[in-house]
């Protein structure tokens, strides 16, 4: 019996057999490499292009889908949004009259989705969350701040001054040498009061319109923000003269444009140390059989500002907050259980449309618990007529109030399947 065996294994051991039992095994591993080779085979863009804007409303349900691909067969789908948070938001904005509404919320550290809510003249509609139509306003504010923070070596107390009313833009308010006495009024509190003179002032003065627009394409305006859905570009103004930086600086335009998702993304930078995160809304597409054909990862673009203009960004949000635009819809903080536990920030914004018919009003904010370290950022619009149906800085605050009423809405898992 020994010696059968080793006469086979001396002829194996040849350098030809050897040879073609290496073959072999190696188109056995071949065989059964597909379902390895294939995984997370798309890519963002060939996922949008697979779902389109049929798949809006379905993904912003929240629940498990399965879909037929003519090519990828049959695949199933899980969302990153929060169904019961979805709901909820939907429960807000439904009942409005107001022409549209939006309402985003999205986890900063990394992109995640949780709520991408819109209503369009009674009904719902999750693509107004995705529409860059809307004017920016006093959002654009943000990128001024943190330019000047970060290029002019301003902090949240450094002393400004103005003329005229801190709402309005006129040319002599944009004087070199005003002819009357300028108020000193400090960043924090432009900032917080939405103060056009003094931001119009720093961007013609101190930063111009060259370190604005660089600044605005790397919060991502004027630039394609991957995503599984379609999302327009927000648009920016293109200055021709001194009074149009100031105008672009201060968001006292028409032109620069946002949609709610990327407004949240744009806070989320400052409270992620500088780093836009790229917003994702697929947790996971699946063949039936297992295979992972895409799988939804945080992704961080490179820092933008520095640790410390974050912080003093966060002091503007804060003030905007406590003693600012957003006041009276925060009020009364320490009568509240869940809000009064959590670090708070926003801007607003106010605005009306290129033919004055529409009015647009916005809140883009965060929430943070100390305790668990746990973000959120919140993103509000509302589009009045002729009359104010709806604040969003009270839709802001409902919303982050019912995000960190418990953790127990972060763990839930979708439910049915459609």
């Amino acid at each position: 019996m020994k010696a059968p065996l080793a006469r086979w294994l001396a002829s194996a051991c040849r350098p030809w057999r050897a040879a073609a039992l290496c073959l072999s095994l190696a188109a056995l591993l071949l065989s059964a490499a597909p379902s390895l080779a294939g995984q997370e085979s798309l890519d963002k863009d060939q996922l949008a292009r697979i779902l389109g804007g049929s798949w809006v409303p379905r993904l912003a349900a929240g629940y498990t889908l399965e879909l037929k691909h003519d090519k990828l067969g049959r695949m199933r789908l899980e969302p990153t949004i929060s169904p019961f948070l979805q709901a909820r938001a939907e429960g807000w904005l439904r009942p409005l009259k107001s022409r549209r509404a939006a309402l985003v919320v999205v986890e900063p550290s990394s992109g995640k989705v949780l709520v991408l809510a819109g209503v369009r003249h009674g009904r719902m509609d999750p693509g107004v969350a995705l529409d860059a139509n809307p004017p920016a306003a006093s959002l654009f504010k943000m990128v001024t701040a943190a330019a000047a923070l970060q290029e002019a070596g301003l902090e949240a107390a450094s002393p400004l001054g103005f003329v005229g009313r801190p709402h309005t833009l006129y040319r002599f308010q944009l004087s070199e040498k005003p002819r009357y006495r300028p108020q000193q009024v400090s960043l924090a509190k432009s900032f917080a009061s939405s103060n056009n003179p003094v931001f119009a002032r720093l961007g013609i003065f101190q930063l111009g319109g060259g370190l604005l627009t660089s600044y605005a394409h790397s919060l991502g305006f004027e630039k394609r923000l991957p995503f599984e859905l379609p999302m327009e570009q927000s648009c920016l103004v293109r200055p021709a003269s001194d009074y149009g930086v100031g105008e672009m600086a201060s968001g006292f335009n028409r032109i620069t444009t946002m949609s709610p998702l990327h407004a949240a993304l744009l806070v989320s930078a400052f409270i992620n140390g500088g780093h836009l995160p790229e917003p994702y809304i697929v947790k996971r597409l699946t063949r039936a059989d297992g295979l992972v054909y895409y799988l939804g990862k945080p992704h961080l673009g490179p820092a933008i500002v520095s640790q410390e203009t974050c912080g003093q960004m966060q002091s503007l949000f804060e003030a905007t907050v406590e003693t600012g635009t957003a006041r009276r819809a925060f009020r009364r903080l320490n009568r509240d259980k869940v809000l009064k536990n959590l670090e708070l920030g926003g801007k607003t914004g106010t605005i009306r449309g290129l033919d004055r018919s529409e009015l647009f009003e916005w809140f883009a904010g965060y929430g943070r618990d100390p305790v668990s370290g746990r973000t959120l950022a919140v993103a509000a619009l509302v589009v009045h007529g002729k009359v104010r149906h709806a604040n969003p800085r009270h839709l802001a605050r409902l919303m982050l109030k019912e995000a960190f009423r418990t953790d127990l809405y972060a763990k839930r898992k979708p439910g049915a399947v459609y």
